[in-house]
């Protein structure tokens, strides 16, 4: 069984720290705030949301036809890229719930920070070589474990004492948070087995495509500067 390349630790690490510095989380923990946070969070992301599943498309079309060793990968990437948009329709289901219109979500003008991550994206993995591109999803792909993980029991914490829904309308809306922070056991044996195939697993670097899908989601929750981060550890050690 192939191992996690030893960078992984380092970035879970950083996108943890990400959630917990974050304003977007420290707002959801108050219940005044968290239907404007909440609403604001889904019209954040749905740029990225938006072209995801192409962009994952790109990278499993670009796997090498001949590659007999990068099943794995197909495998994982024929899921991800949601041709039949599944993953996305949950989306859309949380920023309605959220009360972001559809007309809010095709006229919105993306942010800056949300326009950086899109094309860092669109970069890795129409522009870059396809292991670039694994490396681009897989960063994305914790970052939206790790948000979820952090998100979901602040919302579902807030809708068990608010009685203004039914379940089916909770339900719906906070289905793709539920879909994102569960273990998917077959997706993580494939993850393992295609990140083994594609490099060395006692690399510790984090690649250059991931580091720069982390740089600009840590930007897009507003995070502080890392080197803050280094500071606060050198104080303690």
């Amino acid at each position: 069984m192939a191992r996690l390349p030893g960078w992984m630790p380092i970035l879970l690490d950083r996108i943890q720290w990400g959630c917990s510095t974050s304003p977007w989380f420290v707002n959801l923990a108050d219940e005044r705030k968290i239907h404007d946070t909440g609403k604001a969070i889904c019209k954040e992301l749905w740029p990225f949301i938006r072209e995801l599943p192409t962009n994952i498309a790109f990278v499993r079309d670009a796997i090498p036809e001949n590659a007999d060793n990068l099943q794995a990968a197909r495998n994982l990437l024929g899921q991800l890229s949601d041709d039949e948009r599944k993953y996305q329709q949950l989306f859309l289901a949380q920023c309605y719930f959220a009360g972001v219109t559809e007309e809010e979500l095709c006229t919105m003008t993306p942010t800056a920070e949300a326009d950086e991550l899109c094309e860092a994206m669109r970069r890795m993995c129409r522009e870059s070589d396809y292991v670039d591109g694994v490396h681009a999803i897989v960063a994305a792909e914790f970052a939206a474990t790790l948000y979820s993980r952090a998100a979901l029991p602040i919302y579902e914490n807030f809708f068990q004492k608010n009685h203004e829904h039914t379940k089916e309308q909770i339900d719906g809306g906070l289905e793709w948070l539920r879909l994102h922070a569960k273990t998917h056991t077959r997706h993580a044996i494939w993850m393992k087995r295609m990140l083994g195939d594609i490099e060395d697993s006692s690399e510790n670097e984090i690649p250059r495509a991931a580091e720069l899908l982390l740089n600009a989601v840590l930007k897009l929750w507003q995070c502080p500067p890392e080197d803050s981060k280094q500071q606060a550890a050198g104080l303690v050690s």
